[in-house]
């Protein structure tokens, strides 16, 4: 019977041992998985921050476009009004110009007209002997 009481003793020691084991893996294995766990949960909430803060930029560098296309309208709208502006001048200082050629050779055409009527009046008259 000892030698069965051995062999119970070596059977209870091997078991303990592959029990003691067996709950060291379990233990490791519930550890690695926390462990993998927790870090996809902080990789998931870093990749929800990259997303936010692309978000943001995203936003920003709209919102930057938006009023950089509205300084840019606004000063081609300035710049239109201007040249608009200065080509109403030019037209106006032209048209004023013209007027004033017009008026000139109207007055030359006028003078000239009352030196050939003068002329003709003399010629007229030199040729009745009218003098």
């Amino acid at each position: 019977m000892t030698e069965n009481n051995d062999n119970l003793n070596k059977v209870n020691t091997t078991t303990d041992s592959v029990s003691d084991k067996v709950n060291d893996l379990k233990e490791t294995a519930s550890e690695t998985f926390d462990s993998a766990k927790d870090k996809a949960g902080e990789l998931a909430n870093d990749a929800k921050e990259m997303y936010g803060s692309a978000k943001e930029k995203a936003s920003e560098f709209a919102d930057e476009a938006g009023e950089k296309l509205n300084e840019f309208t606004s000063s081609a709208k300035e710049k239109a009004k201007e040249f608009a502006g200065e080509a109403s001048e030019k037209i106006s200082d032209f048209t004023e110009a013209a007027e004033d050629k017009l008026e000139d050779l109207a007055e030359d055409a006028k003078e000239t007209f009352n030196e050939a009527k003068e002329k003709t009046k003399g010629f007229i008259n030199k040729l009745f002997n009218k003098d």
